[in-house]
């Protein structure tokens, strides 16, 4: 089978595994910017989205509290510690026993005007809130899925904390669907299929994680949003933003959605020729996306050179077996407690934690010599990936609190090396760590090492990972399986009638790919018409009613600079239109009023503006909210006298540019001087038209 009919066809890929078992280990590192999409072919890069949106509903999913509200107060405190449970099957989730081996103490700060009993489990849910329930069948409208005829709602276990009952309610409202997807700047002009959307319950807002202890808010927690997930047939990182751009313009394109921090999370699953998926979870931009998943890439490229040269070298799991109960280091050939041979050491970090009572712990991983030092993202060796563990797992903070014999030039120095060496009988062919922490905190940290160690053997651990700002990535949990997933005993079914689906039907907004096409039709190029489509400001455009052809092209564009602009100035609070309800909600900022701006169009349609000014005036009408819009305006209408004016300031212009720009170039002096005559005329008479006297002008003094 083809490549293409395995990412775009009708065959779904494994679940968790690359289609393609091929690893393309002689494939250079590259920075980003560096690849073609041929590159990330070979690469064998595929990848794919779960996208959560926060519904502008007054009430949460299962309660009656107000959702949407963020509070600093806080009116008690509870304090939670989580168990893992059996699944329907009888077995238990690999996240959530990992969860378990964290000992967090979970506390909770509740606010009584946004939070309820039933977010603590002391109460029963209430019934499905119908409004969040219509708006997710609206988007599901919009990408084109088949819905369920009954909501059965499931429990999906969640042990880090973010939701006080251990699980989250979810539905599942549509599956199967398929929208256009056409990037006119990548040459994109397929389909693109959705998998499935879920209606579920938003997690508390995390306050601070330090050690054993985490603290949450939880005004957030109930917000209903869904979940839409993609196939995982995005070929480049810039089509995964592509496509994150247009799932999150369908969910906009109803008005009931939330914008804002944290309204709108992507998860991002990624995979390489030879790899596994790996998910990358609440990447909250899509800007960075791209450099994200690259770097992703080939941090499990460099995972799978690292599990070749370990099977090169015969190393084998045997060889890393997890040690017996009690502490490791009493129990495991593989680990030592080696604070006393440390003492004397000369390394300061290491001396502290013996002055401080802890214990510090040593241990060996046969056949890993050089390994740990083996770059695997920018910046990053594999002794990262060790790190993360026992950091998140046995919650030790202190940095450092690592360190590991590959390094030369830091760390404990050749004869304590030596000395631990010995100790553990270790050869030159074997890497050694050294950690210290708390007694169990140390013993968790030893075995969270040979497990990252053995799971090294199989290139790409199923892991769940966080995103950094400089688009690396750091573990954050095990991937979660099926076994976190039953159904939800406390919520009855929820039939959906054909009559609301009918009636929700009926009266779906326009979808941004014929919101898209619509513009085209106005004259808007296809990348203009893709940017205005999925812009905050294109439902004032439209208000604007620009004629076709060049006003509308550039009302566009003059509306893309500008608006932003005036936003970071400050000027958009004070020339708002009050009348727009939710503009508050659903914008990052709010927009001016289509009644200020409107007069300007009509000024340019009807010849008593040039289309030259149009930007001009449109920044000095954002930039001077306190002004008078017909006053603003008159400063650029046409008077009558144009011609008169024209040659009195081509005249003028072209003479001073003879006296400060002498024996330079004529485009170099025309640069110059129209940069001066249309501050005066703009608006008064075509920029091509001054460009031409001008230019006769300065060719007459050249001559």
């Amino acid at each position: 089978m083809a490549e293409t009919e395995i990412h775009r066809g009708g065959v779904r890929p494994p679940a968790d595994f690359n289609p393609r078992t091929d690893p393309p280990l002689d494939f250079p590192d590259r920075e980003f910017g560096e690849m073609t999409p041929d590159d990330y072919a070979a690469l064998g890069f595929m990848a794919g989205l779960e996208v959560h949106q926060q519904l502008a509903t007054r009430g949460k999913l299962f309660c009656r509290c107000p959702a949407g509200l963020r509070t600093t107060r806080v009116d008690a405190e509870v304090l939670r510690h989580m168990r893992p449970t059996l699944s329907e099957l009888g077995e238990y989730d690999g996240t959530a026993l990992m969860e378990f081996k964290t000992r967090k103490e979970i506390v909770y700060l509740l606010e009584r005007g946004t939070v309820c009993t039933y977010e603590m489990d002391d109460t029963p849910p209430f019934e499905i809130d119908r409004e969040a329930v219509g708006i997710a069948l609206e988007i599901c409208r919009l990408l084109n899925l088949d819905l369920v005829t009954e909501l059965h709602v499931m429990r999906k276990q969640y042990l880090d904390g973010s939701i006080p009952t251990g699980f989250q309610r979810t539905a599942m409202m549509g599956v199967g669907g398929v929208i256009p997807f056409r990037v006119p700047d990548l040459g994109i002009d397929r389909d693109l299929r959705i998998r499935q959307l879920s209606l579920e319950e938003d997690s508390c807002r995390e306050v601070s994680d330090v050690g054993h202890r985490i603290v949450f808010r939880t005004d957030r927690l109930g917000v209903p949003l869904t979940e839409t997930v993609t196939e995982p047939e995005f070929l480049t990182p810039a089509e995964l933003q592509a496509g994150a751009r247009l799932v999150a313009r369908v969910a906009r394109a109803t008005g009931k959605v939330l914008r804002g921090p944290g309204a709108a999370r992507q998860d991002v699953n990624v995979s390489v020729a030879g790899g596994r998926r790996i998910e990358i979870k609440g990447v909250p931009h899509h800007r960075g996306l791209p450099r994200l998943v690259h770097v992703e890439a080939f941090r499990q490229l460099n995972l799978l050179r690292i599990r070749e040269e370990l099977r090169r070298r015969g190393v084998t799991p045997e060889m890393l077996p997890d040690p017996p109960q009690g502490f490791a280091w009493e129990t495991s050939p593989l680990v030592a407690e080696v604070g006393s041979l440390l003492r004397r050491c000369a390394f300061r970090p290491v001396l502290d934690a013996i002055e401080e009572g802890e214990t510090v712990v040593a241990v060996r991983l046969p056949g890993f010599a050089g390994l740990l030092a083996r770059r695997t993202q920018p910046g990053i060796t594999f002794s990262r990936e060790l790190a993360d563990r026992v950091r998140v797992i046995a919650c030790l903070t202190g940095q450092p609190f690592l360190v590991h014999s590959d390094l030369g030039d830091y760390g404990l120095g050749s004869g304590p090396w030596n000395q631990v060496r010995k100790a553990l009988r270790a050869g030159a062919e074997d890497a050694l760590v050294v950690v210290w922490g708390p007694r169990r905190d140390a013993d968790t940290a030893a075995r969270e090492i040979l497990i990252r160690a053995r799971e090294a053997l199989d290139g790409i651990p199923a892991e769940t990972r966080q995103a950094f700002p400089d688009g690396t990535t750091g573990f954050e949990r095990i991937l979660p399986g099926p076994d976190r997933m039953y159904p939800d005993t406390d919520t009855p079914p929820v039939a959906i009638p054909d009559e609301w689906v009918a009636e929700i039907s009926a009266r779906l907004p326009e979808t941004p790919w014929e919101r898209q096409a619509r513009y085209e039709r106005m004259g808007l190029s296809p990348r203009a018409a893709w940017e205005l489509a999925g812009a905050p400001w294109a439902d004032l455009y439209d208000e604007l009613k620009p004629r076709e052809g060049e006003i509308a092209r550039r009302l566009a564009d003059a509306l893309a600079r500008r608006i932003p602009w005036a936003y970071r100035r400050g000027r958009l609070e004070s020339v708002i239109d009050p009348s727009r309800g939710v503009a508050a909600r659903s914008y990052p900022y709010r927009l001016p009023s289509a009644q200020r701006l409107a007069p300007l169009v009509r000024a340019v349609e009807a010849g008593e503006i040039e289309p030259d000014a149009l930007d001009a005036a449109l920044a000095e009408l954002l930039d001077r909210p306190e002004a008078d819009a017909v006053e603003i305006l008159d400063g650029f209408r046409k008077r009558g006298d144009e011609d008169a004016r024209l040659d009195e300031v081509v005249a003028e212009v072209a003479a001073r540019a003879r006296e400060e720009l002498p024996g330079r170039p004529v485009e170099v002096r025309l640069r110059w001087a129209m940069g001066r005559a249309m501050a005066s005329l703009r608006g008064r008479v075509p920029a091509a038209t001054v460009r031409e006297r001008l230019l006769a002008a300065l060719a007459e003094e050249t001559a």
